[in-house]
């Protein structure tokens, strides 16, 4: 079962590098050599992606970024779905609260690895898509609180209704 597992984890990450890749280089290149098109090239530089953070343990530096990245994905779902449902004229304070929990732990998270082991330790690269992140995540805030807040003056009451 195990064994069933990693096979099916392991296909289902070269699969998705592989796309990407593809996708990659259909956006660098206006018309991308064949080469950088074929299957078997871009599988093969995934594998040897993977094979390089595995030996060199770079899955150790990247992690914290990628658990904040995947966070913030989470929490713009929440922010998104707090919006539509204020939007809708339903309540949302359930999603809001998970949503603002969310963002402050990501937040908080990003900013204490940026300036207690980024940048003391002179990790330009995670450095930058540390702070990258933190845009990103202000940027969404913003959006959504001048989405929600005109919806939440302009929103008739209702009377409660089951």
């Amino acid at each position: 079962m195990v064994e069933g597992f990693v096979v099916t984890t392991l296909d289902a990450a070269v699969r998705l590098n592989r796309y990407i890749l593809e996708e990659l280089w259909r956006a660098v290149f206006k018309t991308s050599p064949a080469l950088l098109q074929n299957y078997w090239f871009n599988s093969g530089i995934a594998v040897v992606l993977m094979f390089l953070l595995a030996v060199t343990n770079g899955y150790r530096l990247i992690w914290p970024v990628f658990g904040a990245s995947n966070q913030l994905l989470a929490a713009l779902t929440l922010i998104a779905v707090t919006v539509w449902l204020n939007l809708a004229g339903k309540k949302s304070w359930f999603t809001l609260i998970l949503a603002v929990v969310m963002v402050i732990t990501t937040i908080a998270s990003l900013v204490y690895a940026l300036f207690n082991d980024y940048i003391p330790n002179r990790n330009l690269i995670l450095s930058v898509v540390d702070i990258i992140l933190l845009f990103l995540s202000v940027g969404v805030i913003t959006q959504s609180i001048r989405k929600a807040v005109p919806s939440l003056r302009a929103r008739p009451s209702r009377p409660y209704s089951s």
